[in-house]
């Protein structure tokens, strides 16, 4: 049977506990079993049970349906991407919401979407809103969503957007470089140099690179700034190359085939990535990076730990056909974690969204805090020939007491 099948027959129906018993529904756990189910470890990854013929019992009693609207590009040039984060929305609901839960698609993309979006999100009944997925759709929605006291969960990773009630939930670069610099530190770098884009995310990283060595103990010996869409990248890297010798860590924050051009240019310079330590960000946590460019091997990037989210992916892949965009567990831990205050019968507020112990998704460990910002457990990841290796793991929780999974039943596991 296929996923979205299966999502609409659990939907429609009360399962039993053999048919659902691992993602929740209603009947899978008694209060006894959910208050001992809090102490437990969480033990991510569950995975959605297999395609099987659900046992039908009496239709439950009729109970208040929890709306929760999600702001996606649709249709439109990013649609492939909206659709993409939807269903990894949607698999979240089959894995841990309870039968009164309800998502609401609503489109962003045309002229004016997301104000549109959000007024029939609030005419539609959602309590919650996730999303948008763009910065710049985030004003008119906020504005919207205060008047009419509603928080929301954009999927951006800009943060300049966070304000009360406003959470954040995309992947800040900022303790992505913090992490990697104290981390190389606490490992004999003393010396760092760095080779940034003058891109709008460059000049951000720029900042915390200078504020993380410091912080850390280093000192910069170099940095040179070069224009990606210019030819001024060979000289700059030329400017690094006499210290060569004495840089011990090397901070690079770019992706894709701007990452590519830039390990060849260092290559060509005569830089032994064996000598010097590579450093990135969370552009770096691609598959295959490795094989793709042998230079970066041995480099360490700060980014969530990827075991935690292969059999998602793999799931992913298995009803869809592709893998999911790496954006996908965002919609995946935003949705989740709806559901489970739904789940408990809380109100979408400030006081049950910063629950100071933290939620444990696909990206692990995560709390929002009251700024807007979500502060995340991130592990130290090895770029390797066959693909990331954890040699710094995250933490498992913010404080001494466990981080509470956002799963609707049992309470202690997560997504």
């Amino acid at each position: 049977m296929k996923f979205s099948l299966l999502l609409a027959a659990c939907l429609a129906l009360t399962l039993t506990v053999n048919g659902c018993s691992k993602i929740g529904w209603p009947g899978a756990v008694s209060q006894k079993e959910d208050a001992t189910a809090k102490s437990k470890t969480p033990d991510w990854p569950i995975p959605p049970p297999q395609p099987q013929q659900p046992a039908v019992q009496a239709v439950p009693p009729q109970t208040e349906r929890v709306k929760v609207a999600i702001l996606l590009p649709l249709s439109g040039e990013h649609a492939a991407l909206g659709q993409a984060m939807l269903n990894a929305a949607q698999q979240a609901v089959f894995d841990t919401a309870d039968f009164n839960f309800e998502l609401q698609p609503r489109d962003t993309a045309a002229k004016g979407g997301a104000e549109e979006a959000t007024r029939q999100a609030v005419s539609g009944g959602a309590k919650l809103i996730i999303g948008p997925l763009f910065a710049s759709d985030v004003p008119n929605v906020k504005l919207m969503a205060q008047v009419n006291d509603m928080m929301v969960l954009p999927l951006s990773t800009d943060t300049s957007v966070a304000d009360r009630g406003i959470f954040v939930m995309g992947m800040a670069p900022g303790p992505q470089v913090r992490r990697v610099i104290a981390h190389a530190a606490a490992n004999g770098a003393k010396n760092f140099a760095a080779l940034l884009p003058s891109t709008p995310y460059g000049n951000l990283v720029k900042e915390v690179f200078r504020d993380a060595v410091s912080q850390a103990g280093g000192q910069i010996i170099a940095m040179e700034t070069f224009n990606p869409a210019g030819y001024d990248l060979i000289t700059q890297v030329k400017a690094l190359a006499p210290q060569r010798e004495t840089i011990d860590a090397l901070f690079l924050p770019e992706g894709d085939n701007l990452l590519k051009t830039v390990a060849s240019q260092l290559s060509a310079a005569g830089f032994d990535s064996q000598k010097t330590r590579l450093l990135g960000t969370g552009l770096w946590d691609v598959p295959d990076l490795g094989q793709q460019n042998p230079f970066l091997i041995g480099g360490w990037y700060a980014a969530p730990d990827p075991t935690l989210r292969r059999k998602f992916i793999a799931n992913y892949a298995a009803a869809y056909g592709k893998e999911p965009p790496r954006l996908a567990t965002l919609a995946y831990d935003a949705t989740a974690l709806s559901a489970i205050i739904a789940k408990r019968g809380t109100r979408f507020d400030e006081t049950a969204l910063t629950n100071p112990n933290g939620f444990a998704g696909l990206d692990g460990i995560f709390r929002l805090m009251s700024t807007g910002e979500v502060e995340r457990g991130m592990a130290v990841n090895e770029v390797t020939p066959t693909g990331a290796k954890v040699v710094d793991p995250a933490p498992k929780s913010f404080v001494k007491e466990k981080a509470e999974a956002p799963r609707a039943a049992p309470p202690a596991k997560s997504l």
